[in-house]
């Protein structure tokens, strides 16, 4: 006669599989939230960079209708620590929200042109634009 091979284990989990789970769980947890709040922070700041850009822009459009140029042809910058460029070409520009960005704004071609440049304190390019109002970064 042969003899059956039978387990007296019934179904379900054991405490150890349980536990191993839930750590496993917590240490991945542990590890996405942060990183998903960080990126969430980085999108708000950005987000409020590209407002400011756009704001400035039609700033600049607004000059170029009463002036017929968007300024000086120069390269103008607003950093972070809300230091303002040594010309007034936008006087009533300011920095509004958290974007903790810098800005840059090179006019062109006898004022015709701009580019505007937002990047971050480090100096990676975070968005750009120009007097079209296309994307040209990113």
């Amino acid at each position: 006669m042969m003899k059956q091979c039978t387990s007296n284990r019934e179904g379900g989990f054991s405490l150890i599989e349980l536990l191993l789970v839930l750590t496993i769980i917590g240490i991945v947890s542990a590890i996405a939230i942060p990183m998903y709040m960080g990126q969430r922070q980085k999108a708000r700041r950005i987000g409020d960079a590209e407002a400011n850009a756009r704001i400035m822009a039609m700033m600049l459009e607004t000059r170029k209708a009463e002036s017929a140029t968007y300024g000086p042809v120069a390269t103008y910058s607003w950093t972070a620590s809300g230091g303002l460029p040594s010309s007034n070409i936008i006087p009533a520009f300011a920095v509004k929200g958290s974007s903790q960005m810098d800005y840059s704004l090179e006019v062109k071609d006898n004022g015709l042109t701009y580019v505007l440049t937002v990047s971050e304190k480090g100096g990676s390019k975070v968005f750009q634009t120009d007097q079209t109002g296309a994307k040209l970064y990113p």
